[in-house]
């Protein structure tokens, strides 16, 4: 399946979601910027409302520890991609899961992977 990426955006803050990020469902991947300049994707998701989730990531509340620490660095980014249907968004996710092997997802989403163009 073919889908359409956003651009990539290499600050990571409520500013930039607000004013990028589309309130749709869809998948999303957080980036961090590695010592030697290249990125490391270390979380893969999906959500109903993608500028409320990544926004949610950013709160001091967020649970997972490791998310937290990432996405409170300089050099943190993300890029998404609208996903209407729920069966596909789950696909994607676990493709994208199985294909980056993120750091700071606690658990296998399940199901059967979408193979999907990456981002």
């Amino acid at each position: 399946m073919q889908i359409r990426w956003s651009s990539f955006h290499s600050q990571y803050n409520e500013a930039e979601v607000k004013t990028s990020v589309p309130r749709s469902a869809g998948v999303y991947l957080l980036w961090l910027k590695l010592k030697n300049d290249k990125w490391q994707c270390f979380y893969v998701g999906q959500a109903d409302d993608l500028e409320r989730r990544l926004v949610e990531h950013l709160v001091d509340s967020e649970e997972n520890k490791c998310i937290k620490t990432h996405a409170k660095s300089d050099v943190c980014g993300f890029k998404y991609a609208e996903i209407a249907m729920q069966s596909n968004r789950d696909g994607i996710e676990k493709y994208l899961y199985d294909h980056y092997m993120p750091d700071c997802n606690q658990k296998d989403p399940g199901g059967k992977p979408m193979v999907v163009n990456l981002a």
